[in-house]
């Protein structure tokens, strides 16, 4: 899992999963690369399980690293909207599971599983994420994040808020001129 540790990203359900795995005898362990204000109480909850807590992880190698070399990422939060970490895992060839009540589920296409909020609901499709031969679920996986350059992204998301009906300009920032004054 990678996310900040806050009510509203559910680690919960990640650290309830992992337990529920151990139970059915999956072999399993969970890293969890962020920080956040649950913390604590996800360190009390994985108390005894393979969970490790990293922390947060600014290196962006050590991420996409730590993302590849996942068999299955877990974004459990019910108002994730795009989810760029989920996005960064697929482009890592590693599958998602998410929260059937997010937009993820639209993203993650047959490269993820939606999961209902409980512990046995995102053990299952963990479970069915692993059933899956490991090269082609990596390959599906990266075929989908292809599918998300941040052109399409971009158009898209100017399309669904309707911007370029408001005659906004539409184009790259990165080449904008800096000179320009503001008129009173």
């Amino acid at each position: 899992m990678a996310s900040r540790l806050s009510k509203e990203k559910r680690p919960d359900l990640a650290v309830g999963g992992a337990r529920e795995l151990m139970r059915r005898g999956v072999p399993v362990r969970l890293l969890v690369a962020g920080d956040g204000p649950l913390r604590s109480s996800v360190a009390e909850l994985a108390y005894g399980l393979p969970v490790e807590l990293l922390g947060f992880v600014p290196d962006r190698g050590r991420l996409a690293g730590l993302l590849g070399a996942a068999d299955v990422v877990l974004a459990p939060g019910p108002v994730e909207t795009f989810g760029l970490a989920a996005l960064e895992a697929l482009a890592c060839g590693t599958p998602v599971v998410a929260s059937v009540h997010s937009a993820l589920p639209e993203v993650l296409g047959d490269a993820g599983r939606a999961s209902a909020s409980t512990p046995r609901c995102v053990a299952d499709a963990v479970q069915q994420l692993l059933a899956v031969d490991v090269a082609d679920r990596r390959r599906t996986a990266r075929r989908r994040a292809e599918q998300f350059p941040w052109s399409a992204t971009v158009e898209g998301f100017l399309d669904a808020h309707g911007l370029r009906a408001h005659g906004l300009p539409v184009g790259p920032v990165a080449g904008a001129d800096r000179t320009a004054r503001r008129t009173p």
